[in-house]
């Protein structure tokens, strides 16, 4: 399990729609019929359509062109994806601020109003044929239609993909077949919020308009005078790190400044208990919290001290009883990499910029210090326990070590993300058509491939049980600032050959906000960095 480290700041992610402009006779190029694959009347610069016809990427509008109801557009119109807005802005109602465009209450890259800059909201999609009409999976619109889909067709990823009725970011779909705003829990086998956090003072709408941006933890790295790397303190707000146990889900709110950049010393962690519904504060007062992990006596809660906004940020790694009580430290200057718990016990690496790598453990015990367990040169963010042992990446393979005392052993696999189930480990593989699972036993050997998991690139791997949760980023779209990928979320089980499930496919990119997701037997709990959401997995 990872804690998130490293800041996420902003989305630009920007589509317009239904760019119409009359072309100038003067400039036209391709006239009727067109020129390099463009048609259109009086088509304006090479490769770009006119009033009628498709261009080059798009209706009316080509290669970043000049046609479109305003500005440019490389699809359906638009300056930088965006018809008639300014700087890639999109909209075919109100624009936003720095390519930000939203069907209802600041959706990022749809049509209505905007926000600004790295703005998400309820119904925002992309728009990939507009026509003038809002797309499904909107706000009031049908819901998008679920079914067997295959992916990865002609190479060893292809499969068959379970995608669930759903509707676009912010929005769920009722029983009518229409997407609406999503309802507060609780709601019996539905999709609903279960939590709002706070936001700092204009960095965005509360409850409803979702406008803004939400950050997540600290970013940016320098030199110190000792070589070593001096993480810069950045903007954050909202929910930052997201974690569970069998009877709760916990999480840390990163806390808030006022409008001149001051925090309010108000980061926390909570717990929902899964049983009863209900939410409570464990500890109160964290300077701005952003990872958090768990063994069965204690919640283990990295913060970055919420120093002033570009100034070298203050790394801890605290621990508070799960009980409840005062957070006491671990480590000073600390920025765990990864983390595993054997029982009340903790294993964590220290990140390598913090002087010499090592595996650190811990007690529950009240007086209780942390000591070294292992040195060595780590690889990658895997660390994972089962009853006997620890298993861990470095530059030279797995090993596995007893949890009683140090005693390395090479396995001979692969180092690289991995989980375990029964007597494998399990780990993921990317191709450049998609993803597949592999396994190889814990006695050491070579991977052997047992599941094609579709299209995109397959990350973050977690068992629960019998079952699997992974990160896939479909490729993207280009936004004027880059390519942007479609993070989503599938489950499957470890044994039997049913499709695997997309529990979440998001339309936009935030960051790492697209990994603040945990699931456990029979939900998936899951956040925008603004509302955590609550999410059963669908019964066969």
């Amino acid at each position: 399990m990872n804690l998130v480290k490293f800041g996420c700041w902003g989305l630009l992610l920007v589509v317009g729609c239904n760019g119409k402009l009359t072309p100038d006779p003067g400039d036209g190029i391709a006239g009727s019929g067109g020129e390099h694959s463009v048609a259109g009347s009086a088509g304006k610069y090479v490769g770009t359509a006119g009033h009628a016809g498709a261009g080059v990427g798009g209706h009316g509008g080509a290669d970043v062109g000049t046609a479109g109801n305003g500005q440019a557009g490389f699809t359906f119109g638009g300056s930088n994806y965006g018809t008639g807005g300014v700087d890639g802005v999109a909209g075919n109602g109100t624009g936003g601020v720095d390519g930000v465009a939203g069907y209802a209450s600041g959706g990022v890259a749809g049509y209505g109003t905007g926000g600004d800059f790295t703005t998400a909201g309820i119904g925002g999609s992309i728009c990939t044929n507009c026509g003038g009409a809002p797309p499904v999976g909107s706000l009031g619109q049908p819901c998008i239609p679920g079914g067997l889909v295959t992916e990865a067709d002609g190479s060893p990823a292809k499969t068959q993909i379970r995608v669930l009725t759903h509707c676009n970011d912010g929005l769920s779909c009722n029983a009518q077949g229409q997407c609406v705003a999503v309802p507060d829990c609780p709601q019996s086998g539905d999709l609903c919020v279960m939590r709002r956090a706070a936001l700092s003072e204009g960095s965005g709408g509360g409850s409803g308009s979702m406008g803004g941006s939400s950050s997540v933890g600290t970013a940016g790295t320098g030199t110190g005078g000792n070589g070593q790397a001096v993480y810069i303190s950045m903007d954050a707000s909202g929910v930052t790190a997201l974690t569970s146990s069998e009877s709760r889900v916990y999480w840390v709110e990163y806390g808030t400044r006022d409008p001149l950049g001051n925090y309010k010393h108000d980061g926390a962690l909570l717990a929902y208990t899964i049983a009863d519904g209900t939410t409570s504060v464990v500890a109160s007062g964290l300077e701005g919290p952003i990872g958090v992990e768990l063994t069965t006596s204690h919640a283990y809660v990295y913060v970055d001290g919420a120093r002033p906004i570009g100034t070298p940020a203050h790394s801890q790694l605290l621990r508070v009883p799960l009980a409840g009580g005062s957070a006491e430290l671990v480590q000073d200057g600390a920025r765990p990499s990864s983390f595993a718990a054997a029982g009340s016990r903790a294993f964590w690496i220290r990140n390598y910029t913090e002087g010499n790598p090592a595996i650190f453990s811990m007690t529950s015990d009240a007086n209780a210090v942390p000591t070294e367990y292992l040195s060595g040169s780590f690889y990658g963010t895997s660390l994972t326990i089962d009853a006997t042992d620890l298993y861990y990446s470095t530059d030279q393979g797995l090993m596995r070590s007893a949890i009683a005392s140090a005693a390395p052993v090479a396995l001979g696999i692969t180092a690289g993300e991995f989980v375990l189930h029964g007597d494998g480990v399990f780990g993921l593989e990317s191709i450049s058509a998609g993803g597949l699972l592999r396994r190889a036993p814990k006695s050491g050997g070579e991977y052997l491939r047992v599941r094609a998991l579709g299209s995109g690139t397959p990350s973050r791997l977690r068992a629960v049980g019998d079952r699997y949760f992974l990160s896939v980023a479909q490729s993207g779209h280009w936004t004027g600032w880059g390519w942007a990928s479609t993070p989503q979320v599938l489950t499957a089980g470890f044994v039997g050959t049913e499709p695997p499930i997309r529990l979440l496919d998001r339309t936009t990119q935030t960051t790492s906000a697209d990994q603040l997701w945990v699931g456990t037997a029979d939900t998936l709990y899951w956040s925008d960095g603004r509302t955590i959401y609550k999410q059963p997995l669908p019964t066969p």
